[in-house]
């Protein structure tokens, strides 16, 4: 048998899902900079505007978290399904 017959084929809908799964990482990169400025360690003396920005910052990282476990999910079931078609 040559190198090539060796070789196993990918599907294509397995490479989009995967595509899929890094674009939704890729959408929090801008949104976690302000995560990254709030904890710049710039403290503000108005308490007001450092609970409003507290409180904002609780709720993008609790979003974030929330569908960063579920893409972490999907993109390991896209790959199990990938390694599994392989073994058969």
């Amino acid at each position: 048998m040559s190198k090539e017959q060796n070789l196993k084929a990918v599907p294509y809908q397995d490479i989009l899902d995967v595509r899929s799964e890094l674009i939704k990482l890729r959408s929090w990169q801008k949104s976690l900079v302000y995560l990254d400025e709030f904890f710049d360690g710039k403290v503000t003396r108005n308490k007001k505007d450092m609970r409003m920005r507290y409180y904002s910052c609780q709720q993008l990282y609790q979003v974030f978290s929330e569908d960063f476990e579920g893409v972490l999910k999907e993109t390991e079931e896209v790959l199990g399904r990938m390694i599994q078609r392989n073994k058969i």
